[in-house]
């Protein structure tokens, strides 16, 4: 049997009779603490006010001290100025007479006063009559203009306070006839002593009020800090023990202890917690059961499918190592018997054939040059997809390497009649820092995927300037044709992997699908986005930004674009100085080409089979340069050029050593260099690069050029 309690289901033995109310609730406890709480905060709030009026009363006090400092000093100035008024009208006589014997008994008796410090009397023309007692003021100090100076004579006393003298100054008339100045000076020493004494009896009475408030604070603040300890001492024991038992018990049960059970007999939130607490025990460990049985079929399962998953990584990894060594070797298995077909393609168009047959070796070398295509397609995109990929930076020139573009094209325009023509605006610089090759490869998929569909009309390449900065700029390029157009239905996958606008087997156009999907790669190397506008049946845009680095003073001394040094092959097929050139390659169809190609340039040229015959005959005699292929029977060429390395170093020597191979997959150009090669020519090569890579290592030996062939 069972019951339903808030939702949950338990067993009938589980439900309790009835649940006792709440006596005590844990609610008008924490009233009580609140209440307490509150009168604390009147009391300490009653404090706060009573400082503060302390604090008023000190204020009012020390106004009441500056209003008696001012109270006493008018006083001594009115007696100093009563005075002085007395002595002018005693003193009118005896200067109206000039009874200086009188002058000086009326000096000496006010000297006798209380804090008088001198008595001087000065003449109208400044002049001393008499002066007695301490620090007279000099004769030519003046306190006020003579009253003959005054537009209306005055009989006002001038007051004037310097440190703690007080000089008092007033003008003597008879008859309204200005007879002279008296001057009194009296001591402030007396009064500042009079009102230290009251300030000091002011200060006292304040300090007494100030202690008497505190110690009030005092006896307040303690008498509720000790109410407040011991209410909140026995609410903590009411409350705490219960809740460290509940604690301990969670705890049990947290290790595993479900039959473990709790009574607390209170009739509160407590009690009911602790009650509350059991059931969810006994609950738990039911659950627990029916988890631990799921845990177990979860781990089982979760073990199968982590073995499954370690024998798919494996077998992906393993999956994607085969096809990266596919992918070598088929790079290095084609190129092989392709620099055969392409060389000597050159070489037999070069020997002037017949016109029929010159038509057949074109027809070869466009069909040569078209797998050589597809090949360099397949291995860009393996690289991309592997992440290998990545651009050079190296000073170029934007107008002339897109001019050079478009004159890859401009014989297969011609032939179809389509007008190519090609502009960059007039704001966008000349010289950037970046990868000119793989900018070019970008346009030459685009230009040619536009000219392949397109019959009339022409092709538009033009670059504009989107956005820039001091050293950055975002170029926009768009190739513009008047072919076929591209359907939306094709366009969102455009630029996919092998993804083609026309996939049936009755397609006009041929490809492998991927010169879009490298495009796109590049494009997104060089920080930049790709898109199409076109219709089916109308004008097709393609468009692509890239971010460019303008190239600054400190790039200057890069290798830029221009005439190289290359002899050229004259109209006898001879060129230049002869070189001595030693030829490692097992390929006999290899030797052929490379030799004929060498023989063809004037050069004088030693086979060796393999990498042991190259490093004999290199030990018997110097050589100009050595063409040194890598796969090889016997010794390889990184062992091979490792061993004429070491015999270089008896002799001080440095010959250029360029290998030959077939493998141009991503660093490997950087690994022949690290084995001490000079270069790196991939195959097949044509007649141009040979000699390029030639007279790049020895300019000095070709400088002598001719006219090209």
């Amino acid at each position: 049997m069972i019951y339903i309690r808030h939702g949950n289901w338990y067993p009938l033995e589980m439900r309790e009779k009835s649940t006792p109310p709440m006596k005590y609730s844990l609610q008008h406890r924490y009233i009580a603490t609140v209440l307490a709480l509150v009168l604390g905060a009147v009391l300490a709030l009653g404090g706060v006010f009573f400082m503060t009026l302390r604090s008023a009363t000190r204020s009012i006090t020390h106004l009441s001290i500056d209003t008696l400092r001012e109270v006493m000093l008018d006083q001594f100035k009115h007696r100093g100025a009563v005075m002085v008024h007395l002595l002018a009208d005693n003193l009118a006589i005896p200067l109206s007479h000039a009874d200086l014997e009188t002058i000086h008994n009326v000096g000496v008796d006010t000297l006798e006063q209380k804090d008088v410090l001198y008595f001087s009397v000065v003449s109208p023309q400044g002049d001393i009559l008499d002066s007695n007692g301490e620090n007279p003021p000099a004769p030519d100090r003046r306190l006020a203009s003579p009253a003959s100076e005054q537009p209306t004579p005055t009989e006002t006393p001038l007051i004037q306070i310097e440190n703690e003298t007080m000089a008092v100054s007033m003008p003597v008339f008879a008859k309204k006839n200005y007879l002279g100045e008296v001057r009194v000076g009296f001591s402030l020493k007396n009064i500042s002593k009079e009102m230290e004494e009251r300030l000091s009896s002011f200060h006292d009475l304040g300090h007494k009020k100030r202690d008497e408030a505190l110690t009030m604070l005092f006896i307040l603040s303690s008498g509720f800090i000790a109410i407040g300890v011991i209410l909140a001492y026995f609410l903590a024991k009411n409350m705490s023990n219960p809740v460290l038992e509940l604690a301990h018990y969670a705890q049990r049960i947290g290790q595993g202890d479900f039959g473990f059970r709790f009574s607390l007999n209170r009739r509160d939130e407590l009690g009911l917690l602790s009650r509350t607490m059991n059931e969810m025990a006994l609950q738990i460990n039911e659950k627990n059961k029916a988890l631990l049985d799921a845990h177990t079929l979860l781990e089982k399962r979760v073990m199968d499918r982590t073995r499954e998953l370690m024998l798919a990584k494996d077998k992906a990894e393993a999956a994607n190592r085969a096809k990266s060594n596919f992918l070598a070797n088929m790079s290095h298995e084609i190129r092989t018997p392709m620099n055969g077909v392409i060389g000597m393609t050159q070489l037999a168009l070069l020997a002037s054939p017949p016109p029929e047959q010159q038509e057949y070796l074109e027809l070869i070398e466009k069909s040569s040059d078209r797998l050589l295509k597809v090949v360099n397609d397949i291995l860009d995109f393996s690289k991309i997809e592997a992440n290998k990929l990545t651009l050079v930076e190296e000073r170029f020139s934007l107008r002339d390497t897109i001019a050079t573009t478009i004159r890859e094209f401009s014989f297969k325009a011609k032939e179809k009649g389509l007008a190519l023509d090609w502009s960059v605006a007039d704001e966008i610089p000349d010289t950037f820092m970046g990868d000119a090759d793989r900018l070019s490869q970008i346009l030459i998929n685009l230009i040619g995927n536009a000219i392949k569909f397109t019959q009339t009309g022409g092709i538009s390449v033009q670059v504009t300037k989107e956005y820039a900065e001091l050293d950055e700029i975002i170029a926009h390029f768009s190739v513009k044709d008047t072919g076929i157009g591209i359907s939306s239905e094709y366009q969102a996958s455009i630029f996919e992997a092998f993804s083609q606008a026309d996939e049936s087997h009755s397609r006009p156009y041929e490809g492998t699908g991927l010169g879009l999907a490298i495009c796109a790669r590049l494009v997104a190397l060089m920080h930049g986005q790709i898109w199409l506008e076109s219709a089916e049946g109308q004008d097709s845009t393609f468009h692509f930004t890239a971010l460019l680095k303008k190239a600054t003073d400190e790039h200057v001394g890069q290798i830029e674009g221009g005439e190289s040094l290359l002899p050229t092959e004259s109209a006898q097929g001879q060129v230049g100085p002869r070189l001595q050139i030693l030829l490692a390659e097992d390929n006999l169809v290899n030797q052929k080409v490379a030799t004929k190609m060498l023989e063809r340039s004037g050069h004088r040229v030693i086979i060796a089979d393999n990498g042991q015959e190259a490093v004999t005959a290199f030990s018997l005699q110097p050589f100009d340069l050595v063409l040194m292929d890598i796969q090889m029977p016997v010794m390889d060429g990184f062992e091979a050029t490792q061993a004429i390395r070491d015999l270089e170093k008896d002799s001080g020597r440095h010959t250029p050593i360029i290998a030959l191979t077939a493998h141009a997959i991503n660093g490997y150009r950087e690994k022949c260099l690290e084995r001490g090669l000079d270069d790196y020519l991939s195959k097949p090569m044509k007649i141009a690069d040979l000699n390029a890579k030639i007279a790049e290592h020895l300019p000095q030996r070709l400088s002598i050029p001719t006219e090209t062939a």
